[in-house]
């Protein structure tokens, strides 16, 4: 269940990692902008776009949660043998509040352990845990020796800020047979970091509302003109003072050059290889396997048009064969 929304002015702990810049720059599932968009949809009262919660495999997840948690209770209570454990999904949100807003979570499940329990996680780490975790569930399609993502990472460390709770379990079963599981302590550093990311997608979202350019740095061309809206006039704007946009344009054009003479210089040598392989429709070399397949293709669908030759074409192809 869904419990944290941007119409409260709520941003939840699986979107939090979005709008977090790393080294590696923005790694969220969705870009920071997206996750302005969304949320001034939410205070308008507008249907949320690119809700991930509508993805085929979020959904899967959703579904296996409830059988995931109750694999690794199974686990955990063998392993704790006489030692008292309760398990338990909350109904309720959990909030910190921050400038403009809150961070919010809900928790896939709770473990409460009476006693002292030590620990060893799937990366061979000893924990001594007690009291009440936050434990995240995951079903995971890569492959097991993969590292745990830093999104997921973030998403722990915002459910033990927002619940106060001494430590979290990532648990995730890994292609549909293989739980592990990962334990993490309150990170006061990364929490610092959710906290004045938080602060400040607040700040902007604010912003955004007002009409102000308070969108986060684009990724992309693309994203750019999504998210800059035009003011529908005509008239022509002198900007030949801005000391940027000259350089910028030199720039522009550079590119688009770069781009058509790497076409032509791709369409010559295309060209040369279909003449050295001739009617050979598959062929190797340094490494390389290369095709040049004849393809044939109706001019219909469905019904082919009687004393119609199909059309016959042939495509080149290019891979590295211990790529």
């Amino acid at each position: 269940m869904k419990l944290t929304s941007y119409a409260r002015r709520e941003i939840g702990s699986s979107s939090l990692p979005s709008v977090v810049l790393t080294e590696k720059g923005f790694i969220g599932f969705n870009s920071p902008n997206e996750e302005l968009d969304k949320a001034q949809d939410a205070l308008q009262g507008k249907e949320a776009k690119n809700d991930l919660a509508n993805n085929p495999k979020v959904q899967a997840g959703t579904v296996l949660e409830p059988a995931i948690f109750q694999l690794f209770q199974n686990q955990i209570t063998e392993i704790a043998r006489e030692l008292p454990l309760e398990f338990g999904i909350p109904n309720e949100a959990y909030f910190y509040d921050v400038d403009g807003g809150k961070i919010g979570s809900s928790l896939d499940g709770i473990i409460n352990i009476k006693g002292l329990l030590n620990l060893t996680d799937y990366l061979g780490t000893s924990h001594s845990l007690s009291g009440l975790g936050v434990v995240e569930i995951k079903n995971y399609s890569g492959a097991a020796t993969d590292p745990v993502s830093e999104i997921y990472k973030m998403q722990v460390e915002a459910q033990m800020l927002t619940t106060k709770y001494q430590y979290g379990i990532l648990v995730r079963l890994c292609r549909g047979w293989e739980l592990q599981w990962f334990v993490f302590k309150p990170n006061k550093e990364l929490q610092t970091k959710l906290i004045d990311a938080a602060t400040e997608f607040f700040y902007r979202l604010d912003g955004v509302i007002e009409g102000k350019n308070l969108w986060y740095k684009m990724g992309s061309s693309r994203e750019a003109s999504k998210f800059i809206k035009g003011n529908g006039s005509k008239e022509v704007v002198d900007l030949s003072s801005n000391n940027e946009l000259p350089e910028l344009i030199d720039d522009y054009q550079a590119a688009k050059k770069t781009i058509s003479a790497g076409k032509k210089i791709e369409d010559d040598v295309s060209t040369r290889i279909k003449e050295i392989l001739g009617a050979n429709e598959l062929a190797v070399c340094n490494g390389y396997e290369i095709k040049h397949t004849t393809t044939k293709r109706v001019k219909t669908k469905t019904i082919q048009l009687k004393d119609e030759p199909p059309t016959v074409s042939r495509r080149l192809t290019l891979k590295e064969i211990n790529g």
